[in-house]
């Protein structure tokens, strides 16, 4: 898959040559969503070349419109260098210096920036930070923001990677600094990408009987039944399978090489045909993979793929079809107590119950998900539905109704311990009860919940301790 080898293969080149060229002090990155995740562990794992001399931080604040994402910077800055200190031998790490305060927001990072600089581990030439926004809404202001901290001499030793999504926003600046700054184009070119999918989709569909390995999932083989090898492993039979499935307990269709391999066909060949506007292809593509799961006793697996056709129906313009698909999918989940994917069938009847204009069914799909995923043991899910079933409560204007749905929301994650926290929409259910206790003139009560939301945003950048099962 030359489409997604080929821009990884560009960061992974660029950064090693990034780290071992000290008068570059900045590398800006285009990739698109598809790799995001993995074009940033690529460029972590330049972290451990034995010519990188310098500790890697990446900060994925935001810039939002009147938030430049500094203040939220400092505080990721300085929640790495803990994790630096955590995993460095006893005492080769300073600790932490005295925080900033009373500053601007770009200048406090500056300052933490500088303070890092100053006690670095004995080895290390400086910093690489990698600033990695999970979205840039004020692009000028970034760029003048980090054009700023390049020119401060103190942070001479601070180098920058910065990872975008698609756009290219900081790349006048790159032009702007000329042999100091390097741009690595690293976005997935769609059209190459639905070409090979298609070559490799046809690929499996005609791969010869007996064929083994890569040539199962598309890649170049031979037209015809492989010979059999001296040492190879007899296929089984069909009674051999249920034997050594039973006592694996899986279901049998899981060791048959063919029959995976024609589900396989089926889930990768709805996905291409609705990627290229095919709906209704797609759905019947998806509609024989979950009959095909159902068929062989793949539970999961099935509501799994219902789910998916669920959103293909809704994708295709029938938003009254999918409900009922949904529906279905719910159903099929609670019949062999999949809980967690029962809750997240709930959760799309809401969303489709929104596309029809429903809200007040929506409000009520998105309480029972939170009912449900809070009583059988999903709690992120459960407080994602009740923050959605009280946001859509207050734009209705039933602000006491609201307050009980985001109250449950925080209740739930109270209960869930940090993790669930840590990993749910907790922090705006407790923003938005705030902003409706001060509607209601619950200024004590307001002032709590903004206490309590500042404590859970401060908890998104500690470490994680939670041991809560």
């Amino acid at each position: 898959m030359d489409a997604l080898a080929k821009p990884i293969e560009r960061v992974v080149e660029a950064t090693e040559y990034f780290v071992r060229t000290p008068s570059l002090r900045l590398m800006h990155v285009a990739t698109s969503n598809l790799l995001r995740n993995v074009i940033l562990q690529h460029i972590c794992a330049t972290e451990l070349l034995d010519a990188n001399t310098a500790p890697f931080f990446v900060l994925e604040a935001p810039t939002e419109i009147g938030d430049d994402g500094w203040a939220l910077r400092a505080i990721e800055l300085r929640a790495d260098w803990e994790e630096l200190a955590v995993g460095a031998p006893p005492g080769s790490v300073k600790p932490l210096w005295p925080e900033q305060q009373g500053k601007a927001p770009l200048a406090r990072f500056g300052l933490e920036l500088g303070a890092a600089l100053k006690v670095l581990p004995a080895r290390a030439t400086g910093l690489i930070i990698v600033l990695a926004p999970v979205w840039i809404r004020d692009a000028a202001r970034f760029r003048e923001d980090l054009s700023a901290l390049l020119a401060e001499r103190a942070l001479s030793t601070a180098r920058f990677i910065v990872v975008e999504e698609e756009a290219v926003e900081v790349r006048p600046l790159v032009e702007r600094l000329g042999a100091a700054a390097e741009h690595i184009d690293a976005r997935v070119d769609a059209a190459a990408l639905r070409d090979e999918m298609n070559a490799r989709l046809e690929a499996m569909k005609n791969t010869p009987p007996g064929a083994t390995g890569p040539q199962l999932i598309g890649a170049a083989g031979p037209p015809v039944t492989p010979p059999t090898r001296k040492n190879a492993v007899p296929k089984l039979s069909a009674a051999e399978r249920e034997a050594q499935a039973a006592a694996l307990g899986i279901a049998p269709v899981l060791l048959d090489l063919d029959a995976m391999s024609e589900l396989r066909i089926l889930v990768i060949g709805a996905a291409g045909s609705m990627r290229d506007g095919q709906a209704p292809e797609a759905v019947r593509q998806q509609r024989e993979a979950r009959d095909f799961c159902e068929r062989h006793g793949l539970h999961r697996e099935a509501v799994v793929n219902e789910l998916v056709l669920a959103g293909y129906v809704l994708q295709g313009g029938s938003p009254d079809r999918a409900l009922g698909v949904f529906s279905d999918a719910k159903a099929r989940a609670l019949t062999h107590e999949l809980t967690d994917l029962a809750v997240q069938a709930q959760m799309a009847m809401g969303s489709c119950l929104l596309v029809l204009k429903r809200s007040d069914d929506a409000a009520t799909a998105y309480a029972e998900a939170g009912q449900l995923g809070a009583n059988r043991g999903s709690p992120i899910i459960a407080i994602e539905a009740y923050r959605m079933c009280g946001q859509l409560l207050a734009s209705k204007g039933r602000l006491e109704e609201a307050g009980t749905a985001f109250r449950r929301a925080l209740d739930t994650a109270a209960h869930g311990g940090q993790e669930v926290t840590r990993n749910s929409t907790a922090l705006e259910a407790a923003r938005e009860l705030a902003k409706l206790c001060r509607k209601h003139g619950l200024g004590a009560q307001a002032d709590s919940l903004e206490a309590q939301a500042a404590a859970i945003e401060a908890s998104l950048l500690a470490p994680p301790t939670d041991t809560h099962v």
